[in-house]
């Protein structure tokens, strides 16, 4: 549900308040965040220093002036979003190329661990062939998945402990073992390697990896004695060249497809989420100097336990998550001025976790909408938009606690 204004002003009613996620045999594992002491006695040769630092004539006409570092507006927050439209975008952009050069890798290996076999002796060169083939594909492996994905790290477990198994066996002379051992090596790179292993493990539908982890606020909910862990979140993504995932940790499979249709609906659900969030955002956002968007939309699903089998995030409240990326800071500044001299209005401040955002107002398809914006670094933000005013929103904030955003 969207933060409407019937559903919150109906939810401040009821409660008397005003205002304010390859079965089957296989050896593939599946992988997975003072006190101040007094001054010195002053001395003569302290005075002469002192007075030396004050006479005009001992400063260097001919020095160059220091050079300050760039301000950045929100640092911390800045570097924050950069993970995480570095991932998004990162899907959009480059998934595709890593998957198949992931593949072809893996591919090569698995062809020389058949020709060790096919061949009529086994020695060290034969490992040495082995060992090599597998090592490159540790090394690509990690270049094109790592800091995505954690395959990078069970592979080379996987591999080194196979290679271990077949050096010992070769020392003792058991060629059978050796083969045998070789044969799993084969088994467990086609594993991995295989489609169904990258759509349930690397998938860019439904991703449990760093996008997830970089989206989700972590934290546990404090007010709760008994609550030990985080509240579970489910994102929904999509980045301006027209890339849409899901980031879930969960169990379930979600059969919408991200901002797409679901099988055997009537009505595309997914579809008019995605224009709804065009709708909220056309007028906040800014094209000059723009080189990229996305959107995230945050649901409040509950616990893992709780949550149904044919779970559907639009059964949940959820709120939205605008991210503009500009070419530099100055960039990012320059279309927020333009912003507010223009479509949007400001009002007072609001405070996600540890970052103040303007609360700003503007027109959006006839009706005023109410949002709050910020600028971290080359980045602009603008969160939740309601046709209900700040004030007046009710019991309005559990999608968005599921963000890191809030984390101080």
């Amino acid at each position: 549900m969207d933060l409407t204004r019937r559903t919150l002003l109906a939810a401040g009613t009821a409660l008397g308040l005003t205002g304010c996620l390859a079965s089957g045999d296989s050896n593939v594992s599946y992988p997975e965040t003072a006190t101040r002491t007094p001054p010195p006695t002053a001395t003569a040769a302290d005075a002469a220093m002192a007075e030396a630092a004050s006479d005009p004539a001992a400063v260097d006409e001919e020095e160059e002036p220091q050079q300050t570092e760039p301000s950045v507006p929100n640092r911390r927050l800045a570097t924050e979003v950069g993970r995480v439209y570095g991932e998004i975008e990162w899907f959009a952009t480059g998934y595709d190329d890593a998957i198949d050069t992931y593949q072809r890798v893996l591919g090569n290996a698995m062809a020389t661990v058949t020709r060790v076999r096919d061949a009529a002796e086994f020695d060290a060169n034969s490992l040495g062939l082995v060992r090599r083939a597998t090592d490159r594909a540790v090394r690509t492996t990690d270049a094109e998945l790592g800091g995505h994905f954690g395959i990078p790290g069970q592979l080379r477990e996987q591999t080194d402990r196979h290679l271990a198994t077949i050096q010992r066996f070769a020392n003792r002379g058991d060629l059978d073992r050796v083969d045998e051992e070789l044969e799993r090596l084969h088994g467990y790179l086609e594993g991995i390697r295989s489609d169904l292993f990258v759509r349930r493990v690397l998938s860019d539908r439904q991703i449990d990896a760093t996008l997830y982890r970089t989206l989700h606020d972590r934290t546990a909910d404090s007010a709760d004695d008994d609550d030990d862990e985080a509240a579970p979140g489910l994102f929904e993504c999509y980045h301006s060249t027209g890339y849409a995932g899901y980031a879930y940790a969960g169990p379930r499979y979600i059969e919408r497809d991200p901002f797409g249709d679901a099988p055997g609906d009537d009505l595309n659900e997914g579809k008019e989420l995605l224009a709804r969030q065009r709708l909220h955002f056309d007028a906040v956002g800014e094209p000059t100097g723009r080189t990229g968007f996305a959107y995230v939309v945050s649901y409040a699903v509950p616990d893992e336990e709780e949550q149904p089998a044919d779970l559907s995030p639009l059964d949940y409240s959820h709120t939205s998550l605008f991210v503009q990326h500009y070419d530099g800071v100055e960039a990012a500044t320059d279309a927020v001025e333009t912003l507010f001299d223009t479509s949007v209005s400001r009002e007072g401040t609001y405070s996600f976790g540890r970052d103040e955002w303007h609360r700003v107002y503007y027109h959006a398809d006839g009706d005023v909408a109410y949002a709050y914006l910020i600028q971290a670094g080359p980045y602009v933000l603008v969160a939740a938009p309601s046709e209900v005013a700040w004030e007046e929103r009710v019991d309005w904030t559990d999608p968005l606690d599921r963000l890191w955003l809030w984390r101080r």
